[in-house]
């Protein structure tokens, strides 16, 4: 019994039965209830006293990571008949419980890659145990995979049947635009531009700007991987820290402005409005081209 060749990281979890008693024949897909990286992941499943694992997992930028080899059962789904049977996938999500399409496109080429490894000749949701394709919140109680990827079982399905017919094979590589790639001029200021932002500023990177106070929310419409809680974002703590700012994690009209003043005086029009303190699309596309261009936020002119 082989692994997947897509794996680029491997960290070995304790949390395990050594062999199965039954053929992989399933496949159960969990989310993360949250966006961790496949290190962070590794890391979580890594201490005895956590007593669970997958055999893989996904990140938001695509990367496939392995936590239990695929001979031995994962402890995952609270199920050890489940979980004897099916090869267990944790996926990052965002605040939204979405996929990006970077983790989405790694989920149907692993999927399909087991599949075609353990002689699976398709993927079968039927929305019970009578398919092959299963749900962690059937076996215990649990909202996993949460409902945005219960949502998406059936297209699973689809998709996987549709590789494993010799169909378009999804782009499986990276997609952190911190490793090489350009940011596209959208005006969306979604995973990859607070990404490169994290990047840029030598923060965590997990593409979400995470901790910030929902009463900030008209000051930030331009990005749509925003986490609320109000507990502030180590992120926006360093770039307040570069803009010569109050530093308190949160991104408000203040933190806006003074973006916006930066790109401004770098040569970045932020549109038509001008330095508002609203950081809508037409700032978010300066701020995109001033990434595109190496920007890293220590702008003084």
């Amino acid at each position: 019994m082989s692994n997947s060749p897509l794996v680029c990281y491997t960290k070995l979890s304790p949390n395990h039965s050594n062999g199965r008693n039954h053929k992989i024949d399933r496949i159960t897909p969990h989310y993360m209830a949250g966006n961790c990286t496949i290190e962070t992941c590794g890391e979580i499943f890594a201490p005895v006293s956590r007593q669970a694992s997958s055999n893989y997992g996904i990140g938001s930028d695509g990367r496939i990571g392995m936590y239990v080899e695929e001979h031995n059962r994962p402890w995952t789904s609270g199920s050890a008949a489940n979980d004897n049977r099916a090869v267990t996938i944790e996926c990052a999500n965002l605040g939204d419980g979405s996929l990006t399409s970077a983790c989405w496109n790694s989920l149907v080429s692993l999927c399909a890659d087991i599949c075609r490894r353990n002689d699976i000749p398709s993927l079968s949701y039927t929305g019970d145990t009578r398919g092959n394709l299963t749900m962690h919140k059937w076996f215990q109680s649990t909202d996993c995979p949460g409902p945005w990827l219960s949502h998406e079982f059936e297209r699973l399905a689809r998709e996987v049947n549709a590789m494993l017919s010799g169909g378009v094979v999804p782009d499986v590589r990276p997609a952190n635009n911190t490793h090489g790639g350009k940011l596209e001029v959208d005006g969306v200021g979604g995973y990859n531009t607070v990404l490169d932002m994290q990047h840029a500023l030598a923060t965590y990177e997990d593409g979400t700007l995470s901790g910030q106070w929902i009463g900030n929310q008209c000051y930030i419409w331009g990005f749509t991987v925003v986490e609320y809680g109000a507990e502030g974002s180590p992120m926006v703590k360093a770039l307040q820290r570069e803009l010569g700012i109050g530093i308190d994690g949160l991104w408000g009209c203040e933190t806006s402005g003074a973006l916006q003043t930066m790109l401004v005086k770098c040569g970045y029009d932020v549109g038509s409005c001008g330095v508002d303190g609203y950081f809508g699309s037409d700032s978010v596309k300066a701020l995109q081209r001033y990434l595109n261009d190496g920007g890293d936020f220590h702008c003084r002119l």
